[in-house]
């Protein structure tokens, strides 16, 4: 009991659609992870920015709103 030249065709049609599935999902993830790997770097600038005294104002030096 072999296999016939219609299942073969549909096996090959199948792993050729898996191949190329898989290619786009491990493009997209490269991509993923650089964006990640950007925001790590934003937020580590923004922590050390907050962290700086000059970043953050005392209320009381803070300008109230204009419907005050």
């Amino acid at each position: 009991m072999g296999i016939d030249d219609n299942q073969l065709i549909k096996m090959q049609e199948k792993m050729a659609w898996l191949e190329d599935l898989l290619e786009k999902s491990g493009k997209e993830i490269a991509e993923l992870e650089d964006k990640v790997l950007k925001l790590e770097r934003d937020m580590r600038i923004l922590s050390s920015k907050i962290a700086e005294p000059s970043a953050v104002r005392d209320l009381k030096d803070e300008t109230p709103p204009p419907h005050y």
